[in-house]
């Protein structure tokens, strides 16, 4: 990595496997892979398996819209609600113990993060109780980026790490791993980057993140 490169610090959100030159200067809101398989699982999740009680489909029902909000980048009124449907807000308020009050913590936390409410968005993140194999990594990853942004990187790093050992699968953790090595670099720690950049290339070859992992392992 160039002096340039290496002067500008460098937050997880920041990075993305899949560009050439690996860092977005300019990138400020989480996006992306979180989005996307948060939707697809949330959505699964809502409408197979909270429907098995009353309870639980009366609360997939209430988080439906917001749902749709969510996914169509209107985390405003995915928060607050359109003024006939409730948002996630007030899912969570008014369905406590649900399963799908439980994923509107996981929804809420992101629609913080993508308005840039760190503080927030750590704190329903933090709400969200894991435990499911593809949703739970994600949060963890998602937490990441936040603490990042509020320049606890030691944080960042170990919930990013969890993250990629909990998911184990090419999607989610060379992401992680990579972004840990980027702050890893930002803290002047060479070697402990070399480390996560050499499990990318030995663990997850086919990853994206892998495609020119050598530039990086080369250049220390």
């Amino acid at each position: 990595m160039s002096k340039k490169e290496t002067e500008k610090p460098i937050l997880a959100d920041e990075v993305l496997g899949k560009s050439e030159a690996f860092v977005i200067k300019h990138k400020n809101t989480i996006v992306g892979a979180i989005v996307a398989i948060v939707v697809v699982v949330c959505g699964y999740l809502a409408y197979n398996t909270f429907i098995s009680e009353p309870k639980e489909a009366e609360a997939a029902k209430a988080i439906f819209k917001a749902e749709q909000y969510f996914a169509n980048g209107d985390f405003e009124t995915a928060l607050n609600g359109d003024g006939i449907n409730a948002g996630l807000l007030q899912v969570i308020e008014e369905n406590g113990g649900t399963d799908a009050a439980n994923m509107a913590y996981a929804y809420a936390g992101l629609c913080y993060a993508q308005q840039q409410n760190y503080d927030e968005a750590i704190n329903y993140l933090e709400k969200f109780n894991g435990g499911d194999k593809l949703v739970s990594p994600m949060v963890k990853y998602a937490l990441g980026n936040c603490y990042a942004h509020k320049e606890n990187i030691d944080k960042a790093i170990k919930l990013l790490l969890d993250a990629a050992d909990e998911a184990d699968n090419i999607t989610v953790s060379p992401k992680c791993l990579f972004d840990a090595a980027a702050m890893y670099e930002k803290q002047g720690k060479a070697d402990k980057a070399i480390e996560l950049y050499n499990r990318i290339k030995n663990e997850y070859p086919q990853a994206p993140e892998a495609s020119n992992i050598d530039r990086f392992i080369n250049a220390k």
